[in-house]
């Protein structure tokens, strides 16, 4: 019997060697060829044939020996597919499991073997070795379906991080590269995801020269999915607002087309305003958190004018309208940053945030930002089974003029 400590090894080292190769379908033929040259004298198996499936229907890539043995094409109402589709992996010895097309080649056993390497849509492969004289069952079986399981976790971790790039480069796409100039105001922005790709999102969008659009959202989930709902969201509101357009009729239009393309399990809370340059805002605000003006001596909150969007094709959803005094300052972020638990023990929540900004306020807005996410960064996430995406954004008026 093949020492196991051994095998896995070698199985190890053949991942490894082939883990830098960003051809999925030739690092596949490799680990089949070394998978051959490692192993297929030992348990008397050769002539490696990799299938990939496309459309139902399972294409030859590639052979590890010259010609083919088995065929260039297998439907997927194939006896051997079938049998492979159900169990993994099986070898074909009995008659009645035999199908009519295999002629086994010279000095090979009447039997053969399969095993089905099930990837996500796309990355699925079938592959075939014929048998020689004197295999062994217990070896073959433990070989084959190690290696199987390993594949299998190949390709499913390559999927994985191939969705996630994906997903980052949309998202990195996507949101500002710096704040704008606004006369009059001093703006940063920060955001981070809890994991490789979150759903926050914020943007500032150019109206007029004395008209800035504002937009910060919380899309639900993470990865890919959320990242694509994020690019809805900041596509929609980019279209869609502007002097020529309503700003509740640009909302509810968005919300319906979220719900018409999205399961009802999907959902993003938006806070989008309009700030003239004299520190008039107009917003509404869709079930988001509640935005801030703080002032020396006041708080002002710009709290949710409708309820989040997607869920529902049609919402109900108003305007609101502040005043922002010189210098004074306005905050719009996500829950992941008040979602915290003080050392204490206390909820951090809003009077936390209000607190540190007032404690930094006569710092540039890029300070007062950064001075935020390092205290918080430091604070226990209220949900012991998760963090939360974190966005800030903060405007701040210049004083009046003496």
């Amino acid at each position: 019997m093949i020492d196991p400590k051994q095998f896995y090894r070698k199985m190890d080292r053949m991942l490894a060697r082939i883990a830098s190769d960003e051809d999925e379908r030739a690092s596949i033929q490799q680990i089949l060829d070394d998978l051959l040259s490692s192993f297929g004298e030992e348990l008397r198996f050769d002539h490696a044939h990799l299938y990939r499936e496309l459309f139902g229907v399972y294409e030859l890539l590639h052979t590890s020996c010259e010609g083919t043995i088995f065929p260039a094409r297998l439907e997927e109402n194939d006896p051997v597919v079938m049998m492979l589709n159900e169990h993994g992996s099986f070898v074909f010895e009995n008659p009645w499991e035999m199908p009519g097309w295999y002629v086994k080649p010279e000095g090979s056993a009447d039997e053969f073997v399969g095993l089905i390497l099930d990837g996500p849509p796309g990355h699925r492969y079938l592959v075939l070795f014929t048998l020689g004289q004197g295999w062994v069952r217990d070896e073959l079986a433990f070989c084959l379906n190690g290696a199987r399981f390993a594949l299998n976790y190949r390709l499913k971790h390559d999927a994985a991080e191939n969705e996630m790039a994906t997903a980052a480069a949309i998202q990195r796409s996507l949101l500002p590269k710096k704040p704008p100039t606004f006369e009059g105001w001093d703006i940063a922005a920060r955001s981070e995801a809890a994991e490789a790709v979150g759903g926050d999102l914020y943007d500032f969008i150019r109206i007029e020269d004395d008209l800035m659009g504002l937009a910060v959202g919380d899309a639900s989930g993470h990865g890919l999915s959320a990242a694509l709902l994020v690019r809805d969201v900041l596509m929609g509101i980019r279209m869609g607002v502007g002097t020529n357009m309503k700003m509740i009729y640009a909302m509810k239009k968005l919300n319906r087309e979220l719900n018409r393309t999205t399961f009802s399990t999907r959902f993003v809370s938006v806070f989008y305003g309009e700030l003239h340059r004299g520190g008039g805002l107009l917003y509404a605000n869709a079930g988001h958190t509640s935005g801030l003006i703080i002032t020396d001596d006041d708080v002002s909150q710009l709290d949710p004018t409708g309820p989040i969007m997607g869920p529902l094709p049609d919402i109900p959803l108003e305007r609101g309208y502040a005043q922002i005094p010189p210098g004074s300052i306005l905050v719009l972020y996500t829950d992941g940053i008040t979602e915290r638990v003080n050392p204490d023990g206390t909820p951090f929540e809003e009077e936390g945030l209000i607190t540190q900004i007032r404690k930094h306020k006569s710092r540039s807005a890029s300070e007062i930002v950064w001075q935020v996410f390092d205290h918080v960064r430091k604070l226990e996430h209220e949900s012991d089974m998760f963090e939360d995406d974190m966005t800030l954004v903060i405007l701040k008026r210049a004083a009046a003029s003496a």
